[in-house]
């Protein structure tokens, strides 16, 4: 009977509400708001309780830990089976280190303030005691979650869309090492409270090996990551860069072309003594060549490729593009030529796709580089679409885009990422009047020349 009132305490007083609310600090980590999934978290509470605990009193602490994880994946899986898989393991694998790192936290408080050696006994004779450490960590992680519901953590949305997105073999294998070893953390510390049901020192011993090995490899893989994407970021610039002046040389080649036929044409104009009309044309190529022209002969070669080949570009798709770049601008003293290339070259494309959407007549894009109190300053402007504040803070992360479809929605995130790598900040501005218009700002250590 005592065996029997002491499960239903447990359940009802630890266990129900733990489940509770460790799972619903967890959805509110990922932005999920637990408000609308109450019915499920108290669902999931009530019945992980009720099957975990049937055994806690009667097996050893280890097994039963690795019966919670079994049978709480079970019912986590079918309560949000409709999320998808990818959602499930990244909650789940939250949620599980949530609790680890709680009972962790609690056992180790119960130990310092009242000298007591957390084991399963603790729930028949200490319960006051258990519930004096365990009760105020459950309010605050349900005030925490209550609060984290309403206000906006860019990180851990980030985070998510990251994890959601995760493709790198390698960071996989880092995350599940890590959540490995937090699991290995939870077993040792059974053992060492436990040692006295039959667990010995060469297993204790083991378990710490085993632990160091998998930080040394998680380590290791840790060190290929950094390295691979550090050789994937310049890799893909330099892409980028060969990329825009490939399309230059293109361009080249085609005003080669362009002027055997714009001779040809002005032969027979003259031929046929259309003088008038032959002043206009003539007019004209000198005004699109000294377009070009002007552009070719800048300070900085990147720079040149890149607008050249913008406007062949703009020209194919029918967009007014139009640009204000100081002729002396020494751009390398701010940022490298390909990560100018990187930043500007996602801009530009994003303005112009925006501009795809619009009439003929409303097609215009404007870029300025521009020094003003020793910072250069980089805006992008482009007629298209008003959009809200929501919008507008979503625009950096990676994976959201305001595009119906083809789209990585990347773009953005990684003008973010090179613009802090410099310690500057972008601002993005959007009205009727002006359009859109994105500035990047960075510092500069030389001015105009």
């Amino acid at each position: 009977m005592d065996l029997i009132i002491g499960y239903f305490q447990i359940l009802l007083l630890l266990s129900i509400p733990q489940a509770y609310v460790h799972l619903r600090f967890t959805l509110a980590i990922w932005r999920f708001k637990p408000s609308l999934f109450e019915r499920k978290i108290v669902l999931f509470g009530v019945l992980s309780s009720i099957l975990v605990d049937l055994d806690i009193l009667h097996i050893q602490p280890l097994i039963h830990l690795v019966s919670y994880f079994i049978l709480t994946l079970i019912i986590f899986y079918w309560l949000f089976r409709s999320f998808g898989y990818k959602k499930i393991i990244i909650l789940y694998f939250s949620f599980s280190i949530l609790v680890m790192l709680v009972e962790l936290t609690c056992a180790m408080l119960i130990e310092v303030i009242y000298g007591l050696d957390p084991h399963k006994d603790m729930f028949l004779n200490h319960l006051p005691r258990l519930l004096s450490v365990f009760m105020p960590v459950f309010l605050l992680l349900y005030f925490l979650s209550r609060y984290m519901e309403k206000r906006r953590f860019r990180f851990f949305r980030q985070l998510y869309q990251y994890l959601l997105n995760l493709n790198q073999t390698r960071m996989k294998v880092i995350l599940i090492l890590t959540f490995f070893q937090t699991f290995l953390l939870g077993v040792l510390f059974v053992i060492r409270n436990e040692n006295k049901n039959g667990y010995t020192d060469t297993t204790f011993k083991f378990l710490i090996y085993f632990l160091v090995c998998l930080t040394f490899c998680a380590f290791f893989f840790t060190l290929r990551l950094l390295v691979r994407t550090q050789k994937e970021a310049v890799r893909q610039t330099q892409d980028v860069y060969v990329s825009e002046l490939g399309k230059m040389l293109t361009s080249i080649r085609g005003q080669r072309h362009d002027f055997l036929n714009h001779v040809q044409v002005m032969s027979s104009m003259l031929k046929m003594n259309k003088l008038d009309r032959l002043k206009v044309y003539m007019d004209e190529i000198v005004t699109e060549a000294h377009t070009f022209s002007e552009i070719l002969f800048h300070s900085s070669p990147a720079l040149a490729a890149f607008i050249q080949a913008k406007m062949e570009i703009a020209i194919t798709r029918n967009i007014s593009f139009t640009y204000d770049i100081p002729q002396g601008l020494d751009i390398e003293a701010s940022i490298k030529s390909i990560d100018m290339v990187k930043i500007m070259g996602n801009l530009v494309d994003n303005a112009f796709d925006e501009s795809d959407t619009l009439p003929s007549e409303r097609r215009f894009v404007h870029l300025s580089i521009q020094v003003v109190a020793g910072q250069m300053q980089i805006g992008v402007r482009n007629q298209g679409r008003l959009l809200s504040e929501t919008e507008i803070r979503k625009l950096t992360l990676p994976g959201y885009t305001t595009k119906k479809s083809g789209h990585s929605g990347l773009g953005l995130a990684i003008v973010q990422e090179r613009v802090q790598h410099y310690k500057g900040f972008m601002v993005i501005d959007s009205c009727k009047e002006n359009g859109t218009t994105i500035q990047v700002t960075l510092p500069h250590r030389n001015s105009v020349a």
